[in-house]
């Protein structure tokens, strides 16, 4: 009975999770005006019905979206963490947020447009990003840097990932490389 409860649990994860997948499929494809119950549930390949049983409504798919890709930066953060070594050492948690949030990018950049104009008609949907960006900045602040570096690190390295967000090109590739290469190289630096 146990098993059948875990397979079952497993099951409708699968599904939710593809089902986030088919949604983000549509917003890559057609953008996020195309994001309809009708347009996820067609992409999934499943029924309408399907779809209402993980996520009643719009709001309720959009919401687990943007707590999908705060989940899936915060995966590359433990990542990066880990590959950071030594968490004691003065600016290691900035050193991992920083590549943490460029390796982000760079993987999500078209979810991330699409998914930033449907979230702009529902501010209530930011306030995830809020908590989260609050909590980063707090763990950025105990990471043995003065605040003031702390801050400058963090608006410049949000900057890139808005820079790409939002298509600006301002920065070639290689320019953004160079950036983050000293974004990091700030975080060793004697104040």
């Amino acid at each position: 009975m146990a098993e059948a409860l875990e397979v079952g649990k497993r099951s409708r994860s699968a599904t939710r999770e593809s089902l986030l997948n088919a949604a983000g499929e549509v917003v890559l494809r057609f953008g996020s005006d195309a994001l309809t119950l009708d347009a996820v549930a067609k992409e999934a390949g499943v029924s309408k019905g399907g779809l209402l049983y993980h996520f009643p409504n719009k709001e309720a798919l959009l919401t687990s979206m943007v707590a999908n890709l705060i989940a899936e930066f915060e995966q590359l953060l433990e990542i990066e963490l880990v590959r950071e070594g030594d968490l004691t050492a003065k600016g290691a948690w900035l050193r991992a947020y920083i590549r943490a949030g460029d390796i982000f990018d760079r993987q999500n950049a078209a979810i991330q447009t699409g998914l930033l104009a449907a979230v702009a008609k529902d501010s209530k949907l930011l306030q995830p990003f809020q908590e989260a960006s609050t909590r980063w900045h707090q763990q950025a602040c105990n990471c043995g840097i003065t605040p003031l570096k702390v801050g400058v690190i963090l608006l410049a390295a949000d900057g890139l990932s808005w820079n790409q967000l939002l298509g600006l090109n301002c920065i070639s590739d290689e320019e953004r490389s160079q950036l983050i290469g000293e974004l990091i190289r700030m975080t060793y630096a004697d104040e």
